[in-house]
């Protein structure tokens, strides 16, 4: 028993070593191998205690599938982003939020944003 013992920490470096080596390489296999299986506008992410795989959709885009199957489209092509009918939808140069801006001859109501864009008022405007 005491000569087992002891090859058994003769070889424990090497196997701490080995292990460290392959969970290094396994570890990131996931989402650097093809974005994990999430879409080119999620982004992805993994649970470090079971290794699930998990797809979020990058600012500016919505999911319209599934928690299981996350399919991102541009926001503004859904319910017109969330903007209302009087207002255009667009994304922010650098973090490509959403930005809803009034359309010609309507302007931003009183402690509201551009999703309730409200008619000007003047006699020059004809709709």
């Amino acid at each position: 028993m005491v000569l087992h013992g002891r090859l058994l920490y003769a070889w424990l470096p090497l196997l701490v070593f080995l292990l460290q080596v392959f969970h290094g390489s396994f570890a990131k296999g996931c989402c650097s191998d093809n974005n994990g299986g999430c879409g080119k506008n999620a982004l992805c992410s993994e649970d470090p205690t079971t290794s699930a795989v998990k797809c979020t959709c990058k600012t500016g885009y919505t999911n319209t599938g599934c928690d299981a199957k996350v399919v991102c489209k541009d926001s503004c092509t859904i319910n017109n982003g969330g903007c209302g009918p009087r207002a255009a939808c667009s994304h922010h140069a650098k973090t490509n939020a959403v930005i809803c801006t009034c359309k010609k001859y309507f302007a931003v109501a009183f402690l509201c944003c551009a999703k309730c864009c409200v008619v000007l008022r003047s006699s020059s405007i004809h709709l």
